[in-house]
């Protein structure tokens, strides 16, 4: 087996593998795989400013189409790496094609699939398509850091909803606040869709009404 064979088929095997694990699942799309990709990118069930699902988590410094996070995510590279993998080992094995060609095609048809698959998904997160849930759902409520951030940089809790955990893009309220995965926080306010995030010790000890909440 050539190296490239072998490149197609680990592609396909972890990239098909992540796809059936996550459909067993069924709880948190595509890949409920949380990864810091580049600087503060994030994934998936973030709520925008009208209170419906919005984006992946935006660079802190970018701007909306010209964010990392418009083009590239963790669903991205599953179906990417899916795809890939399908595409060279079937056109290796059933046909007589070039390495160069088959090459060219399975990258090309990863990309496509893999854009088609991500910019959907951010569609239906912007219009909140199958979720009448608003931010005020969110407000007060405990969560858990699932990707760390500080003051100068977003991140990403989780939260318990009706319909099970949800991933919310997450800032900082206090300038001197730092929180890492796992940690207990609050949801006390949204700023241009992403959630304010307090420690849970912060809000217990000094109280809803002093924590700046606001839907």
């Amino acid at each position: 087996m050539s190296t490239l064979a072998t490149v197609y088929v680990i592609a396909l095997i972890v990239g098909g593998g992540l796809i059936l694990i996550s459909t067993l699942l069924g709880s948190h799309g595509s890949a409920d795989v949380h990864a810091d990709l580049s600087a503060g990118v994030g994934v998936d069930h973030h709520l925008g400013g009208d209170g419906h699902h919005a984006t992946d988590l935006d660079h802190q410094t970018s701007h909306h189409g010209l964010s990392l996070a418009s083009w590239f995510s963790m669903q991205f590279a599953v179906f990417f790496l899916a795809v890939f993998g399908l595409i060279g080992t079937s056109m290796t094995y059933a046909s007589g094609v070039a390495p160069t060609i088959v090459l060219a095609a399975a990258l090309v048809g990863g990309c496509v699939v893999g854009q088609i698959v991500h910019q959907t998904l951010r569609a239906l997160r912007k219009t909140g398509v199958g979720s009448d849930l608003t931010t005020r759902d969110y407000v007060e409520q405990p969560a858990r850091v699932t990707i760390a951030f500080d003051a100068t940089r977003r991140g990403e809790v989780a939260i318990a909803s009706r319909n099970g955990e949800r991933f919310l893009a997450a800032q900082a309220k206090r300038g001197d606040d730092r929180f890492k995965v796992g940690d207990q926080v609050v949801v006390v306010g949204f700023t241009n869709g992403v959630a304010e995030i307090v420690s849970k010790t912060e809000h217990d000890f000094v109280g809803p009404t002093k924590t700046g909440a606001k839907a």
